[in-house]
Parts: C-alpha cells; structure tokens; sequence
C-alpha cells in the first residue's frame, strides 16, 4: 500500500513556504531524477504531481506549529525564532 502526503496537506505545505523550498533538489531522490521530470517541478502542478508520486523529495521535517505557521527543512535559528514568537 502506497502511503504519502494527502494532497489537501501538500497544498497547505506548499501555500505556507512556496514550491521552492518544499521541494528538496539536493536530495538523492532529487539527483536520481531525470533532467525531464527536474524541469517539470519548476511549475506548481509539476512539483505537486512528483511530490505525491514521490514523497521522499519533500524536504524535511515539515513542521505545522499552530497558527497557520509551517516551516520546511532544519534551520536552528528558524525553529528558536517561531518557538519565541509562538510563546511569546
């Protein structure tokens, strides 16, 4: 059984931080990829459709702190900086 992101997910994800950076190009799913199937997820529905054919190009972690804020991918000064502003 194939499991992944629910699409209704992936938009939210992607309306919070932009195709851009939802989509890991430095990954080895990304690398392992056509120069093809690369161009295509330079549209939004290019991006979309391989990020629920292939989760794993999905940067990581993807973080839904509450109050419609969601980060994508580690940035340590990026995490302190939302925990303040969430408690504060």
């Amino acid at each position: 059984k194939k499991t992944g992101v629910p699409p209704h997910r992936l938009t939210a994800w992607a309306d919070a931080v932009g195709w851009d950076k939802l989509i890991n190009r430095r990954g080895t799913t990304w690398r392992n990829l056509s120069a093809t199937e690369q161009a295509d997820a330079d549209t939004p529905s290019g991006a979309q459709s391989l990020a629920l054919e292939l989760p794993s190009v999905i940067k990581r972690p993807v973080v839904e702190w509450g109050n419609s804020v969601i980060t994508a991918g580690f940035d340590a000064a990026q995490f302190a900086a939302t925990l303040h502003r969430l408690r504060g």
